[in-house]
């Protein structure tokens, strides 16, 4: 059950995070929240990280739609399963609401609002939660997965 409440969980911190950021930032500009850091920047995205892709809408939602699905039969596995595997459902559970998030926004509206910059770096991007818990979700599944082919 608290796997599925981390999924509602970040799912709906994404897409309430993008409603704000419709609603609240002008599209293109940039707000300062810590100086020569972090900052709002409110773009479109039709593309994947760093526009990749863009403009090719209907072979992103492939993509990113059997990913999400080979995500979901790997989350509803470790959530159904024997204790060893269930150790999985938190960080699935937190990589798939991002990729649901990304998913159900591109397919309604054919773009992601990513709204988080941090003012770091060559070619720094601009994000949104959706694709923080992407990220960290992923690292965390790869780091535990390492760890069990150590310990075996």
């Amino acid at each position: 059950m608290k796997n599925i409440l981390v999924f509602l969980s970040v799912l709906g911190l994404d897409l309430g995070t993008k409603k704000w950021a419709d609603a609240m930032l002008p599209l293109g500009k940039r707000k300062k929240i810590a100086k020569n850091l972090l900052y709002f920047q409110h773009i479109k995205n039709s593309g994947m990280a760093y526009h990749k892709l863009e403009g090719k809408r209907n072979v992103i939602l492939w993509i990113t739609g059997g990913l999400t699905a080979v995500y979901s039969f790997f989350f509803l596995r470790a959530c159904c399963s024997n204790e060893e595997a269930k150790r999985y459902g938190i960080p699935l559970a937190i990589t798939l609401g991002g990729a649901y998030g990304n998913f159900l926004e591109r397919w309604k509206k054919g773009s992601v609002t990513d709204f988080i910059f941090i003012d770091k770096g060559k070619n720094p991007p601009i994000f949104n939660i959706a694709d923080a818990a992407l990220f960290f979700g992923a690292i965390l599944v790869g780091i535990m997965s390492l760890k069990d082919k150590t310990n075996m």
